[in-house]
């Protein structure tokens, strides 16, 4: 019986952990990291929600998806309002296919979210 309930939270520990990627910050830039420090998203959805724990209002920020199956495959989130600290934002993630005038915008339910590979692209501190 033992034997049997582990080796089904081992299946279940597996299918949990199948989903999205989040990329680390690969930017070597002092200010830029200081400016994300404390600074984290989720996806769920086609949703990203932004939370800014750090030490500083952000102005702009953009989290960009890829995917790992289909290199044509772009989506973004934009948060341009600002984010003051300690406030936790959402917005929608718009996908899209294709280059040049081929491109287009892809539904939701057409994206394979578990193969989305996410990071931020942009991030800039609030001017007061």
């Amino acid at each position: 019986m033992k034997k049997i309930i582990f080796v089904l939270l081992l299946a279940a520990c597996g299918f949990s952990g199948y989903g999205q990627t989040y990329q680390r910050i690969t930017s070597k830039n002092k200010t830029y990291l200081e400016t994300l420090k404390g600074v984290s998203y989720t996806y769920k959805q086609g949703i990203v929600t932004l939370k800014n724990n750090g030490n500083y209002a952000l102005g702009t920020v953009s989290v960009v998806a890829s995917s790992k199956v289909d290199s044509t495959l772009f989506g973004i989130a934009l948060f341009e309002d600002g984010i003051e600290k300690g406030e936790t934002v959402k917005a929608d993630v718009y996908f899209t296919t294709g280059m040049g005038k081929k491109e287009h915008e892809v539904p939701l339910k057409q994206v394979d979210q578990k193969n989305l590979v996410l990071s931020f692209d942009k991030a800039t501190r609030a001017v007061k």
